[in-house]
């Protein structure tokens, strides 16, 4: 198939790896600049045009909003959302004329989607975060990566927004020395964190929505690292709690985990490399767009 793909690419992180995934299941990619970036969103229609794509991918993002009415006349246009909130509307307000347009439309958000039904939403689907093995999987690291990254317990993200007890969780890993929090680690150094940190913690901020899982738990796992994360609504159901990472009820719930891993290492180590195996065979990015290729299909 040819397609368009309409994501960031800039931060290398997630259009890269849908990029990267498409291409692993050998269909050709033309991705438009970024669509923070002038032409952006403009520049998409011109492409559309000159390429006639088989589909056209793209981020949820306010920018298409003026041009997605023309692009879907002509074309199959297919939005992805890779975020999580409890109230839809945060989306539907800002991204309407996506979800009113766009023929297929996916979100990581499974337990909306009933909401979204009956707002009026059609042909929504639930499609899960991923790991790309070329981005996130074992890394060589150095002495000063060891100096750097080792840590008894890690927490690689921002602790300033408004998920859901976040910062109440970081405050109490605070009691243990061997605790490091990183902000802005990403790719390979975030496969070396993951590999250095005896107990890589996870925090999806919306943990009443089902099988909202934080795109971290992927790569921390895909990484080679144990993740302890929080317990998402359904997520025994899509992973092996227990075999290829564990979770926690509550901040004391995962106080009380972090001490017995850091007692168990044998235990710990044998979770983390099940965890890897089982990412790399199910949950990379090109496995979930099997499913868009699908859907695409069926149109």
């Amino acid at each position: 198939m040819n397609l368009i793909l309409g994501f960031p690419l800039k931060d290398k992180q997630t259009g890269i790896y849908i990029k990267e995934g498409f291409e692993e299941l050998g269909h050709n990619v033309v991705a438009i600049n970024d669509p923070r970036v002038f032409p952006g969103p403009e520049q998409i229609l011109i492409l559309a045009g000159e390429y006639k794509p088989d589909f056209i991918f793209i981020a949820k993002d306010p920018r298409y909003n003026s041009v997605i009415e023309q692009l879907t006349k002509n074309n199959i246009v297919v939005m992805w959302n890779v975020d999580v909130r409890y109230d839809i509307n945060d989306f539907l307000s800002t991204c309407g004329p996506l979800y009113k347009h766009c023929q297929l439309k996916f979100t990581i958000e499974k337990g909306n989607l009933d909401k979204y039904k009956k707002a009026g939403i059609e042909n929504i689907y639930w499609l899960s975060e991923g790991a790309s093995p070329k981005w996130h999987n074992k890394t060589p690291f150095t002495s000063e990566d060891i100096s750097k990254y080792s840590a008894d317990v890690s927490f690689a993200g921002n602790i300033l927004g408004f998920q859901e007890g976040r910062k109440e969780l970081i405050d109490k890993l605070k009691q243990f020395s061997g605790f490091k929090h990183f902000n802005g680690v990403f790719n390979l150094d975030h496969n070396k964190m993951c590999q250095l940190s005896q107990i890589n913690i996870g925090h999806s901020g919306w943990p009443k929505v089902e099988l909202s899982m934080s795109a971290r738990d992927y790569r921390i796992m895909a990484a080679g690292g144990f993740l302890l994360t929080n317990h998402v609504d359904g997520i025994e159901n899509w992973f092996e709690i227990g075999k290829m990472c564990d979770t926690y009820m509550s901040s004391d719930d995962c106080i009380e985990k972090v001490k017995y891993y850091l007692e168990h290492p044998e235990l710990r180590l044998k979770i983390a490399e099940y965890g890897y195996k089982i990412v790399h065979e199910k949950h990379k990015f090109s496995d979930r767009l099997k499913e868009v290729i699908n859907f695409v299909n069926k149109l």
